[in-house]
């Protein structure tokens, strides 16, 4: 009998410890297998990457479905895939399959946002060919168009930054120059002979002067009535230094707003500041203290990262692409208060509330008659509008050149907006046109 029970504890022991062996078994990650996807949610033809391990480097290997609708891998590598998002609506599950084996790991989902139909893409002057030619609409050629602003004799100021040239297009598509040869360099005087280094950016006040972020002369340029090129503020030398115009310094300095009193705002990149030109020529720090960063409070303690785009909004706020945070900031001068009024802070294409909404690098922005706000997304090559606390996609699918309804066109890096009478005119540098969005 003592044998008997030494014989049942011992089975009951060995039962009991097979199943904790089993319980504490590895998992089978023999095969492929899913991370992440990112984006998960936007629209048909927008590209989406899943991240992974052990896929198939030839994309044709590799099959992945939104719900029973197979879509198109683009580029295959062993960890990650870029795929083209089908047609769909509202939310389907993601799965991948690999030589013929469903992938195992992450549950995917994507949603389909609701696509915005009622703007409508189109090609103003140039085309893709890079050239230094006035002419009208695609007779016309830029090299890497990078800012846009409007002259209210009624026409569009657009800086031409390989060229060093700015150039005048009127609505109709005439492209003319201004100022500049093709040459670099950094010289005042007229017009004719007047020089620029990579001009990023322009603006224009009340009375028809051209103001020039003058990026790698580090220096703020003025165009006069008259045809008289100046420098307002900078020595031509990278820096960081507040004071009289003829001494300040800036470091890329890539775009530049004006108030209804004349004084100038730059967005001086590499210092991560927002400086501040008074009508006498003065310079300050407004916002940022020259290291890079992200903080909102008041203007001595804010921070930014490479901020790169300025606009003035009807209550003389600043609002502020603040590039490599992928936010839109806002400067409240009432209040000596910045603030966030866009973004989630992580790289993306989500539209939705302005808290979790997310940009890529935004670049380029403006302020529309009713208040909206305009960014150009440069690295999702999209343009994107916030209106009534939501942000929207208007324009861009995936990096090329189409012009169309909102939700097929295509941009190639777009750098810079202007909005004149509900018409939003865009520098698409990649594509070296000058695009306009209306609505239908």
């Amino acid at each position: 009998m003592r044998y008997l029970k030494f014989i049942l504890i011992a089975v009951i022991q060995f039962s009991f410890l097979a199943c904790s062996e089993e319980e504490n078994s590895p998992v089978d990650m023999t095969g492929s297998f899913v991370y992440a996807m990112s984006p998960f949610e936007g629209s048909a033809n927008d590209v989406i990457t899943i991240m992974g391990r052990d896929f198939n480097s030839s994309r044709e290997e590799n099959r992945v479905f939104f719900g029973e609708q197979q879509a198109i891998v683009l580029e295959a590598q062993q960890n990650q895939l870029q795929v083209l998002v089908p047609e769909g609506e509202g939310i389907l599950e993601v799965s991948v399959e690999v030589d013929g084996d469903r992938s195992k790991g992450a549950d995917l989902e994507f949603t389909y946002l609701l696509a915005t139909q009622d703007f409508v893409v189109s090609t103003l002057a140039g085309n893709s060919d890079v050239g230094f030619e006035d002419g009208l609409g695609n007779n016309a050629y830029f090299s890497s168009p990078e800012g846009v602003s409007i002259h209210p004799d009624g026409y569009l100021i657009i800086t031409d930054r390989s060229n060093n040239a700015i150039r005048q297009l009127d609505f109709d598509g005439n492209v003319s120059t201004l100022l500049g040869s093709g040459n670099k360099g950094y010289k005042d005087g007229p017009i004719a002979t007047a020089l620029l280094n990579f001009p990023w950016k322009s603006c224009v006040d009340d009375q028809g002067n051209i103001y020039i972020a003058d990026r790698d002369n580090h220096s703020i340029r003025k165009i006069d009535r008259q045809g008289n090129v100046s420098t307002i503020a900078g020595t031509g030398e990278a820096g960081y230094q507040d004071g009289p115009g003829n001494t300040a310094q800036f470091d890329q300095p890539l775009d530049i707003a004006v108030d209804s009193q004349g004084i100038l705002y730059v967005a001086d990149n590499r210092n991560h500041s927002i400086r501040k030109i008074e009508v006498d020529g003065t310079v300050s720090t407004l916002s940022g203290n020259g290291a890079q960063g992200y903080q909102n409070g008041s203007l001595s303690e804010s921070q930014f990262r490479y901020p790169s785009g300025l606009a003035i909004d009807k209550e003389e706020n600043i609002i502020v692409a603040d590039r490599l945070n992928h936010l839109i900031r806002k400067i409240d001068l009432s209040s000596s208060q910045v603030s966030t009024l866009a973004g989630a802070g992580t790289q993306g294409s989500r539209d939705g509330s302005i808290q979790d909404a997310q940009f890529n690098n935004p670049y380029g922005i403006a302020v529309g008659e009713e208040g909206e706000i305009v960014i150009a997304d440069l690295s999702n090559h999209k343009i994107r509008m916030i209106s009534q606390d939501e942000v929207l996609t208007i324009g861009g699918s995936v990096k090329g050149f189409l012009d169309g309804i909102s939700i097929t066109s295509q941009f190639n890096s777009p750098t810079d907006i202007a909005i004149l009478d509900g018409v939003i005119y865009i520098t698409d540098l990649g594509n070296q046109r000058i695009r306009k969005i209306v609505r239908k």
